[in-house]
C-alpha cells in the first residue's frame, strides 16, 4: 500500500522483515545517490545473534553505523564501532539526510528517545517478545532494548552479520 507525504513524495508501507530489508536497503542507496558527499560501503542483513540490519555509510568525514530493526522499521544512527564485530552501540543525532528513510516508510528514532531510561517506559506499550527481552536482559536503555545482539530465534548455523549484495 502506497501514499503521500505532505511533500508530494510517494510513502511505501513496510509490511514484514522482508519489505523492511528492500525498504532500507532502497533508502541506504537514495540518501548516498542523492546527496553530496554521502557515501553507501555496505548493508549486512539481521542474522543469528543480531536483531538488526546494520549499513556503514558516511558524509565526508563522519561515519555512520545506520541500524534498521525489521520488526516495527525503525531506524537509528550510531558511531561506527570502535573494532569489527563490537555490539556496543553509541547512538547519535540522525544527520539532515535521514528524512529518506521516512519516505520508504521507516521511522527515524534520535538519540533522545534512545537513550530514554527502560525504566521510564510503559511496558504496556512493547510486544510480548519486547517484554520478554526487557525481564530476560535487562538492558537500561529503549535503545538498548531495540538495537541489541541477544539470542534471537533463527536458523540453525545462521551467521551473525551475514553480507547482502
Amino acid at each position: 500500500m502506497s501514499g503521500e507525504s505532505p511533500g508530494g513524495e510517494a510513502v511505501v508501507a513496510v509490511t514484514g522483515e522482508t519489505g523492511t530489508l528492500r525498504s532500507f536497503r532502497t533508502a541506504c542507496h537514495q540518501a548516498a545517490g542523492s546527496t553530496p558527499g554521502v557515501t553507501f560501503y555496505e548493508l549486512t542483513e539481521a542474522a543469528g545473534a543480531t536483531a538488526f540490519h546494520s549499513a556503514a555509510m558516511s558524509e565526508r568525514r563522519l561515519r555512520h553505523r545506520v541500524v534498521c530493526r525489521p520488526r516495527g522499521g525503525l531506524v537509528a544512527f550510531a558511531a561506527p564501532p570502535a573494532f569489527p564485530g563490537s555490539a556496543v552501540l553509541h547512538f547519535r543525532e540522525p544527520p539532515r539526510w535521514a528524512e529518506v528513510f521516512t519516505v520508504h516508510g521507516l521511522r527515524v528514532l534520535d538519540a533522545a528517545a534512545l537513550a530514554t531510561p527502560l525504566s521510564a517506559i510503559d511496558r504496556d506499550g512493547l510486544d510480548e517478545t519486547d517484554q520478554h527481552a526487557a525481564r530476560r536482559w535487562r538492558p537500561g536503555t529503549l535503545g538498548e532494548l531495540l538495537f541489541n545482539w541477544w539470542e534471537r530465534p533463527a536458523s540453525p548455523g545462521a551467521r551473525a552479520g551475514r553480507p547482502v549484495h
